[in-house]
């Protein structure tokens, strides 16, 4: 069966949320062990790409993780996304290609195949992905996209209100342990929300992860030689 994808009249939302039960061997806490403690941590991307009406948000969320910090792939562009979303398409549990959309462990697959990480691991929950942006680095969430979280608000907020749009993929770079925030780097382009940016609640965070959400690990970040392809 083809998946299906959710759009609106600006957006197509096409993570697909279907995971390899062999995935939670790989939990992201094995790494993270035996700290434990929540922390604020920031990483920085240097690139805001936009994917417009198109829907390769696996592909551009796993390139953006691949030109944050700690290890900064330089060359990230609008193309390279594609092509990852575009192997991405290749490699899922989809057969064939004649479909939108694809899920976060086959971008995770692209992306190791690029060689910008070596492994990945995975956070189900919101304790799991805290930990994980604290000590291991950025994340790439696969998560449900609900109405009230199209436009943020005047501090740059979203909440998982209204009707759910789709499922989109999306760069975690960042939880303020203070205000209990993670910060989002979302592939629309650096007009939308706080220079591409927004932030969610924790308490939000946690109920899109328990619905049917996850969040990819990597581990054992490289840079290539040469520009990204």
């Amino acid at each position: 069966m083809k998946p299906s994808v959710g759009r609106t009249p600006s957006r197509t939302f096409d993570r697909i949320p279907r995971f390899d039960r062999r995935s939670r061997r790989y939990a992201a806490r094995d790494a993270f062990w035996p700290w434990t403690r929540r922390k604020t941590r920031n990483w920085s991307c240097y690139v805001t790409l936009d994917q417009g009406r198109e829907g390769a948000c696996v592909g551009f969320a796993c390139s953006h993780e691949a030109a944050a910090t700690p290890a900064v792939v330089p060359g990230i562009t609008k193309n390279v996304a594609r092509t990852i979303y575009q192997r991405a398409k290749q490699i899922d549990q989809w057969p064939g290609e004649n479909y939108e959309g694809t899920s976060v462990l086959a971008g995770m697959k692209a992306g190791k195949e690029k060689g910008w990480w070596k492994e990945y691991r995975w956070a189900f929950s919101e304790r799991e992905l805290c930990l994980s942006i604290g000590y291991l680095g950025p994340c790439v969430l696969g998560i449900g996209w609900y109405e009230g979280m199209s436009q943020p608000d005047a501090e740059g907020r979203v909440r998982p209100t209204g009707s759910l749009l789709g499922g989109h993929a999306i760069l975690c770079s960042g939880y303020d342990a203070k205000k209990e925030l993670y910060r989002l780097h979302n592939s629309w382009g650096p007009k939308w929300g706080k220079g591409g940016d927004c932030f969610i609640s924790a308490k939000d965070m946690a109920t899109l992860l328990k619905r049917r959400g996850e969040a990819a690990v990597p581990l054992k970040r490289q840079v290539p030689k040469g520009r990204a392809k």
